[in-house]
């Protein structure tokens, strides 16, 4: 194997860590072979005290994210991006706008790189900026129909943001009221005519379009189930929905109301012919076949992970592996995805890391 081929297949990873890190380093870049598997961390970002999900620009050079800071004593949310050097390390963080509410626990670009959005989960609201910091935007969910889980659905709770394949409209979703409400990305004007209501204490949180844009595949954290919608560019018809734990496993704890395992990530194959999606508690990945005419799912295996809590996960380019963050067991874990088997085995030994949120893996900067 040639050097040239040995450089291409090793990889940088962006790890985003919860708030709290004893050390003021929740920001990390993973140097990952594509190859074997093996991974290690090769920078910790200082004083980066937790970051929330994050976007590369298109053009590669800029990683955008959150963060939470202190003003008067009172936690705010600051939009931020890192510069991403020419070797994939980052470089300091420049800071481009505060919002009018906490730090977001997501944060997406529209493809061609000129907007930020981000979902604000506490408050519930939804942001829109430019990308440089101006033009800032929000919208705040209102608390008008709340799920019927009285832990965990008292009010609206904004968490997730994506835009239609053809990004005239923005979804964001709200957990705590089982909607996906739909914007003008600039304005946040409200489109009440694509509005998906989701069951009743199903508390949506990701989602993820199918590879050719005709299908939505939305994951219940609260169900602990995905969804399937169809989209025909002007409203949403259900599909169908499957569960994401095995049958014999009891999702509630004695008190009946308490969950014992919460549904995480989601995550599609780049032939959009298989769907993986993450369980807090089960411990466990769900691995689905994608039927590409019908948008319907069939769950080939609930795969037990070694560690615990796994709140994100994310294919090596190539998909012969998959990154996941066990959170509370302060370990990534690096998997082999076989997809025949619709198995994964893990790769190595678990790497420390301070309760790991989110990954995304580098692409070639334009220079």
């Amino acid at each position: 194997m040639n050097s040239a081929f040995l450089m291409a297949s090793i990889l940088n990873c962006y790890v985003g860590c919860n708030t709290g890190s004893p050390d003021l380093q929740a920001l990390h870049v993973l140097s990952c072979d594509t190859e074997t598997g093996l991974a290690k961390i090769v920078q910790s970002v200082k004083g980066i005290q937790g970051t929330t999900y994050f976007q590369q620009s298109p053009d590669g050079r800029w990683l955008y994210s959150a963060i939470g800071e202190k003003r008067d004593a009172k936690s705010v949310g600051t939009v931020v991006r890192f510069p991403i050097g020419p070797d994939g390390r980052l470089g300091e963080v420049e800071r481009l706008a505060e919002l009018p509410c906490e730090a977001p626990c997501h944060v997406s670009l529209s493809p061609d790189g000129s907007r930020v959005f981000a979902a604000a989960y506490l408050s519930a609201t939804v942001v829109s900026l430019k990308a440089d910091g101006s033009d800032l935007k929000s919208y705040v969910f209102p608390d008008d129909h709340v799920g019927p889980n009285r832990l965990r659905q008292k009010k609206a709770y904004a968490h997730f943001t994506f835009l239609t394949p053809d990004a005239s409209r923005l979804g964001a979703i709200d957990l705590g009221c089982d909607r996906i409400r739909f914007f003008d990305p600039v304005t946040l004007q409200v489109d009440p005519s694509l509005e998906i209501t989701c069951n009743p204490g199903d508390g949506p949180r990701h989602a993820v379009w199918s590879k050719d844009g005709r299908f939505l595949f939305v994951l219940h954290e609260l169900g602990s189930s995905v969804a399937s919608y169809a989209f025909d560019g002007r409203s949403f018809t259900k599909v169908g929905q499957w569960s994401m734990l095995p049958t014999t496993f009891n999702r509630w704890a004695a008190d009946g109301e308490t969950l014992t395992t919460k549904a995480a990530a989601i995550k599609l194959t780049a032939d959009g012919a298989v769907l993986l999606a993450s369980n807090r508690g089960h411990d466990s990945i769900a691995l689905f076949s994608v039927d590409a005419a019908t948008g319907r799912l069939a769950c080939r295996n609930v795969a037990k992970l070694t560690g615990q809590f796994p709140r994100d996960f994310a294919f090596l380019p190539g998909e012969r592996f998959v990154v996941v963050g066990h959170k509370m067991s302060d370990e990534i874990q690096v998997y082999r995805f076989d997809r025949d088997a619709s198995a994964l085995a893990p790769v190595g030994a678990p790497i420390p890391c301070w309760r790991p949120l989110c990954f995304a893996f580098a692409r070639p900067a334009a220079r």
